[in-house]
C-alpha cells in the first residue's frame, strides 16, 4: 500500500512539473499534442463510419 502511494505521488508531481514546464500557450507541446490528439481521434472516427 506504502508503495502504491509513493507511486501515485510521484505520477501526480510529474503532471504538475510538466505543466508547469509546458503552460497553456497557443505554441506549447501541450496545445499541439491536444490538437494532434482531436485530428487522430476524428479521422479514426472517419474512418470507422466508412
Amino acid at each position: 500500500m506504502k508503495n502504491l502511494v509513493i507511486i501515485i505521488g510521484t505520477i501526480l508531481l510529474g503532471t504538475i512539473l510538466f505543466d508547469m514546464m509546458v503552460g497553456d500557450g497557443t505554441e506549447s507541446l501541450k496545445n499541439a499534442a491536444a490538437t494532434a490528439m482531436r485530428y487522430h481521434i476524428s479521422q479514426y472516427a472517419v474512418q470507422g463510419m466508412s
